[in-house]
């Protein structure tokens, strides 16, 4: 799990050194806590971000459960953190956290003299690249397919896309918590629709998912799509998948 406070480099332009050093400590001490209450690891704070795992050094037989019902624990509790940062004066900080489930390097890193307890490999980066995903559609949190797949019925998930990271060259499925099965159920229908590119069909539904919520942005995202395909329909062989390359 990678953990992101969005546009907070910017934010903390504005904030003295005191400020910025109060709220990210205050932040860290709300989402770790949850963490270690539920079998999670913390290795390390980058910046603003935060890097957490299940599975080492204690084996975990549940691990993409916990981590998932972590990161919705967490943004339960930012909601709350919000409020109490605007009532003194400091900015609405919004976090962003993306989840994936895979094999790592996992132990004492670095140099013959300083080394850290963390995770290095693949599956590290893609999390990394999923927390950062979530700028693209709106949403707080993204979980890739390996993990939705491992909680199926145990917690409700929203499928948003098909997306290649940067850096990577295989499509990667992804959802987010929702706890609407309305909602969970057109936009499958319309992501299935789209990518076997029956436009109307998949405007209609996108349609009925912006009268739910006007502000859907996946729904508003989609239909941009269809509008500048219907111009310049996608290649021969396109599955649907997006590219990320600047994410």
């Amino acid at each position: 799990m990678f953990t992101d406070l969005a546009g907070f480099t910017t934010t903390s332009e504005q904030l003295s050194p005191e400020q910025v050093t109060h709220l990210l400590n205050r932040h860290f001490t709300v989402i770790t806590d949850i963490v270690l209450e539920n079998q999670g690891t913390v290795l390390s704070f980058i910046g603003d971000a935060l890097l957490a795992i299940w599975g080492a050094p204690l084996d975990d037989t549940d691990p993409e459960f916990r981590a998932v019902s972590v990161a919705m624990a967490m943004q339960v509790a930012m909601q709350k953190l919000r409020v109490e940062f605007e009532s003194e004066g400091l900015p609405a900080v919004n976090m962003r956290i993306g989840v994936h489930s895979g094999s790592a390097i996992v132990g004492n890193m670095g140099s013959a003299r300083r080394f850290d307890y963390t995770a290095i490999g693949d599956d590290v980066n893609l999390a990394a690249r999923l927390e950062g995903s979530n700028k693209l559609y709106g949403t707080g949190i993204m979980v890739s397919g390996d993990t939705a797949h491992a909680i199926t019925g145990r917690i409700m998930m929203r499928q948003v896309d098909k997306i290649v990271v940067k850096g990577k060259s295989q499509a990667v499925e992804v959802f987010t918590p929702c706890n609407d099965p309305e909602v969970c159920e057109l936009t499958k229908l319309a992501i299935g629709a789209f990518r076997e590119r029956e436009w109307d069909a998949a405007t209609l539904l996108l349609n009925q998912l912006l009268v739910i919520d006007a502000q859907d942005h996946i729904a508003k995202l989609y239909l941009d799509r269809i509008a500048n395909f219907r111009v310049a329909p996608p290649a021969k062989g396109w599955e649907g998948s997006a590219i990320l390359d600047k994410l």
